[in-house]
């Protein structure tokens, strides 16, 4: 069955997948924006068909956050700096400056979006562990789709060398 529940991109809903017409995830982009320098800034890439479709059975039913709420929150997160506790706590061996990067700025995002209660010294391995091997599956895709595109300069990349080193961060 071939859907357009993906997004912009049709989808085989049945496999979880783009539909095989595709050569790279980033074709439907505009031409000006297929630039592998352009997408190779882009740190995580999600598919559509992997989150579940909001149904009207998701919505809120009682209290909720009103938008301006949620916007304050997001702005005062942002002005608490996880990324230098990330960068300290994880050894990306051999990953390029932009890879180490973008995995370290996911990761920091989704500490602070999962955990915005708690401090970074507070922070247990067992809840940044996770996060970095999401954030650098992530990542592991954008490059994914750039080798497609640009194999002489993306092909074999290591996602593989990395390992939770900080001696602070709580077992």
């Amino acid at each position: 069955m071939l859907d357009c529940a993906g997004g912009d991109i049709d989808t085989d809903l049945e496999r979880k997948q783009a539909d095989a017409t595709y050569r790279h995830l980033f074709e439907v982009l505009p031409a000006e924006l297929q630039d592998a320098a352009f997408l190779d800034r882009i740190h995580a890439y999600l598919p559509g068909w992997e989150m579940p479709k909001i149904r009207p059975e998701n919505y809120a039913t009682g209290y909720g956050f009103l938008t301006d709420d949620m916007a304050e929150i997001f702005a005062e997160l942002r002005r608490r700096n996880v990324q230098t506790h990330v960068s300290a706590c994880v050894d990306m061996k051999g990953m390029t400056g932009r890879n180490q990067d973008a995995i370290k700025k996911t990761a920091a995002g989704l500490l602070k979006l999962l955990y915005p209660h708690r401090t970074p010294e507070s922070m247990t391995r067992n809840e940044i562990a996770p996060l970095i091997d999401f954030s650098v599956e992530m990542r592991k895709r954008v490059i994914d789709q750039l080798a497609i595109m640009k194999p002489e300069e993306f092909r074999g990349v290591d996602f593989h060398s990395w390992e939770i080193v900080c001696p602070s961060v709580r077992r």
